[in-house]
């Protein structure tokens, strides 16, 4: 009798483990995130002065759409901005869950960046020197720079043109190729993997992804002083966080939810969401490397102005100027 009970009970417990096998060998896949994407629109990640709710019915929609389409954005002090062949121009608002967006910004309400009062001072600095001669390379921001981490994010971002993304997915990673300035993202998505110590900054920060379900959640630390952008007597590597969500849609839709931590510069953590879309292709290079033509022609020119105002100041003072020497 307890014969009989023993091989029933091994009996029971290889059943049990082969359907354990068999579920796990069943358990479908992730979704393949590859391929080429788009998050071009007239929807930018803040809110626009002149609209106040995220949502647009349809009618307005169509309005502010008609409106701003095939306009070139409004740049101030941007030599030959204005007249730029390369903007996107054919684009209409961001819909999400088929409402169209005024902001990806969906947390705060008001759809702006929460800056802290610190941050807010460094920002206006900033403008304000954006406009004068600078001494330095290091002086300029780092779209000026040619330095990454303007599109590929995180949080992925969309401008006025090179709005595309290029996925490659395996196992062991999702690389994100951005058109703009040619950054490359590589989350790794190998089980158990931890981020670098605190000490250890990169471009783009470290991304570690894991799957929860149909929806890849990325986490990014680990960024460059000059991502984090902290102010003055912060922490110039200060903990920022930038959670990111991937959920496929469909054969040509991906829906992209992200959350921003940073204390050094928020009063609180801020969201956001955006539907990216498939792209014809191709990919075009985008030819924008520190030290370049711009750079060099931005600084060249400082100086002419600080040289001509020296002359002027030199004449006025009855000082003979450059040419009279």
């Amino acid at each position: 009798m307890r014969h009989d009970v023993g091989i029933a009970a091994a009996a029971a417990a290889l059943a049990l483990a082969l359907a354990g096998a068999g579920a796990a060998r069943a358990a479908p896949p992730p979704p393949d995130l590859s391929g080429l994407w788009s998050n071009g629109s007239l929807t930018t990640l803040e809110r626009p002065k002149d609209l106040k709710a995220l949502v647009l019915t349809e009618a307005e929609a169509a309005a502010y759409e008609a409106k701003r389409r095939g306009k070139p954005p409004e740049i101030e002090d941007d030599v030959g901005g204005a007249d730029s062949e390369w903007w996107e121009l054919d684009h209409g608002l961001g819909r999400v869950r088929g409402q169209a967006r005024t902001s990806w910004i969906v947390s705060p309400a008001d759809g702006k960046l929460p800056f802290n009062a610190a941050a807010k001072a460094v920002n206006t600095a900033r403008m304000a020197g954006r406009k004068g001669p600078t001494n330095n390379p290091e002086e300029r921001g780092r779209t000026d720079r040619c330095l990454p981490g303007t599109a590929a994010g995180p949080p992925m971002l969309n401008g006025v043109y090179n709005n595309n993304y290029t996925f490659v997915q395996t196992r062991e990673a999702l690389v994100i190729h951005a058109e703009y300035f040619s950054d490359l993202r590589i989350v790794r998505l190998e089980p158990g993997a931890k981020h670098p110590p605190p000490a250890v900054r990169r471009w783009l920060g470290d991304s570690i992804g894991r799957w929860e379900g149909a929806t890849l959640v990325i986490e990014t630390t680990n960024f460059t002083p000059l991502e984090v952008d902290a102010p003055p007597g912060g922490d110039p590597a200060a903990d920022m966080v930038v959670t990111e969500r991937l959920t496929r849609l469909g054969p040509t839709r991906l829906h992209y939810a992200f959350t921003v931590r940073n204390p050094a510069r928020f009063v609180m953590p801020w969201q956001g969401e955006m539907v990216m879309q498939t792209a014809a292709g191709p990919m075009f290079e985008y030819a924008c490397h520190e030290g370049n033509y711009s750079m060099t022609s931005m600084l060249a020119a400082a100086r002419q102005a600080e040289a001509a105002a020296k002359a002027a100041g030199a004449t006025s003072e009855g000082t003979p100027g450059p040419s009279a020497r």
